[in-house]
């Protein structure tokens, strides 16, 4: 096949994944706008001021003010496009935005133009959502193009892993809308079943002869929610909080833990490098990725063996980069787990992180490694496995460097206290979901504290003008209409001593920016527990 010829292949192929990539994203539902051309007036969601640069409550700009964050050179051709929508009806363009960092983002928009009584378009209503990553793919599969002539022999392969990761890209990304709305709606569902038998539980008599059914069901619900949490780590909806986490430290925190899951049949040693880089990454989520690892290299050596756990400075350069197409050049701290188990075929290393493969036959859920996947990129790392068949597996880990100030934390012990209130204190609880408002109500007069609530935004803001004893707002951030991160700066506008709770079970929130709590949020996590609100609300209102 001559050089022409696999161009166009190339190019065959990408236009055919094109279209399938933008159903996904719009299926998502990651932001709808609205857009007079008449005024130049606009109204959007939260999550597509943010893609534009703007706060998340901000309101639409005008149009001036949204040209300008516009990259000057892509102008032209977003007029253009609203030139041929106003024609034809229908919307759609490419282009870059300038953030407030300097960063330049690639944001692809489609909708539909309405017509007005003289037949030209005088509104646009659709959706924006970010394309940064097939960009960023695209760009290297032209550079490759570019270079084909010179270089054919070397660079054929060159771009059929790039072609590989950019298929990867797409089915990891739609694989990940799916499985993460999933993962949210099941997240209420859990809330009530666990609530109400942890209720239970604590009503009945220790000897009670339905303790054991409800501890059974308790079980069974707990590691449902388990999964739930693991198919938001893949799909990157999972709320993480990131701290300054030394890796030598956080892994000799937990060397006793790791010894016991191994057993006895399995030698294990670490091999710490001096010196080690800090991390910003969530502690107790990079904990529960190497517990992953471990426990997948246990199940891989039944006879016994040998497990290490190492730690490493290391630059990924654009030549790694390149091939692996969804990583950035530059410095990462590395923890590689390696094993002398069965080791896997390439075939098996190709799925290895999607969700619910195994190879375990009933006994594994196919969440673990695409957990740690999820868990890795969204926290803007990356994770590589490297295997040969009757000879081990090492995975390797890699998370940014972080180049700041700061004392690392220490390794996070659970909070097994179940703090009660202080006389006095009276709570606003503000939740759309009945059944999950009427759960949280009963619980938190349980450990004492006062309680009104409201299903929504407006009707919390008339009880708060009628009760100046509330001195915490505990609300959920997905409300309807006016959000619960709206709701908690108007709450706090006329009442500025109130502390505010947040609970969400998904990343994509008023409160969350890239997969990261916005500073200074108090926030329990969805499906939470008796003892996990009661510590959460004590340490709110201590703050």
């Amino acid at each position: 096949m001559d050089t022409e010829d696999r161009r166009d292949r190339i190019e065959r192929r990408l236009h055919a994944t094109e279209e399938r990539f933008r159903l996904a994203q719009i299926a998502s539902g990651i932001g709808w706008f609205e857009w007079d051309l008449s005024s130049n007036a606009w109204e959007w969601t939260p999550p597509v001021a943010m893609l534009f640069g703007f706060a998340a409550g901000a309101p639409g700009p005008s149009f001036a003010d949204w040209e300008r964050a516009i990259f000057v050179d892509d102008v032209p051709k977003l007029r253009a496009a609203v030139n041929t929508a106003a024609q034809s009806g229908a919307y759609y363009a490419e282009f870059r935005v300038k953030h407030p960092d300097g960063t330049l983002h690639w944001i692809a928009g489609k909708g539909e133009a309405t017509k007005g009584d003289e037949g030209g378009a005088c509104w646009i209503a659709g959706v924006y959502y970010e394309i940064s990553e097939r960009k960023a793919l695209e760009a290297r599969l032209l550079a490759l193009n570019e270079t084909l002539e010179a270089r054919v022999a070397v660079e054929v392969q060159g771009r059929r892993q790039v072609e590989d990761a950019l298929r990867q890209a797409q089915k990891m990304e739609v694989i990940g809308q799916l499985t993460g709305g999933v993962a949210h709606d099941f997240n209420n569902l859990l809330m009530v079943i666990l609530g109400n038998l942890e209720t239970m539980q604590r009503r009945l008599a220790p000897d009670h002869e339905v303790q054991r059914m409800v501890s059974a069901a308790i079980g069974g619900a707990s590691r449902a929610a388990q999964l739930t949490q693991r198919l938001l780590a893949f799909a990157r909806r999972q709320p993480l909080a990131p701290e300054l986490v030394s890796p030598n430290r956080l892994i000799a925190g937990m060397s006793d833990l790791l010894r016991r899951a191994l057993g006895e049949s399995i030698a294990m040693e670490t091999v710490l490098a001096a010196r080690v880089w800090n991390g910003f990454v969530d502690a107790n989520q990079l904990e529960n990725a190497l517990i992953n690892l471990i426990v997948n290299s246990r199940d891989a050596m039944p006879e016994g063996g040998r497990l290490s756990i190492e730690t490493a400075n290391c630059y990924l350069d654009e030549a790694y980069c390149a091939v692996e197409g969804d990583v950035i050049p530059g410095e990462y701290v590395g923890i590689f787990v390696g094993d002398t188990g069965v080791g896997m075929p390439e075939e098996v290393i190709e799925k290895a992180f999607e969700p619910f493969f195994t190879t375990k036959d009933l006994q594994g859920t196919g969440l673990g490694l695409s957990q740690v996947y999820g868990f890795l990129k969204q926290s803007g790392g990356h994770v590589k496995i490297y295997s040969e068949i009757g000879k081990g597996t090492t995975v390797k880990l890699y998370f940014p460097r972080h180049t700041g100030a700061g004392d690392p934390v220490e390794t996070p012990q659970d909070e097994r206290v179940s703090p009660r209130a202080k006389k006095g204190e009276t709570v606003l609880i503000v939740e759309d979901d009945p059944d999950v408002r009427d759960y949280t109500v009963d619980i938190t007069r349980e450990l004492g504290y006062g309680v009104v609530s409201a299903p929504d935004g407006p009707a919390a803001l008339e009880l708060l003008d009628g009760h100046p004893e509330l001195r915490l707002l505990f609300t959920d951030v997905g409300l309807p209409g006016m959000n619960g991160r709206q709701l908690a700066d108007e709450a706090m506008r006329r009442r500025p001593e109130m502390k505010v709770l947040f609970t969400t079970g998904y990343a994509r929130d008023a409160i969350v920016h890239d997969g990261r709590l916005d500073p200074g949020v108090e926030v329990v996590f969805k499906p939470f527990s008796y003892s996990d609100l009661a510590v959460k609300l004590r340490r709110a209102l201590d703050t």
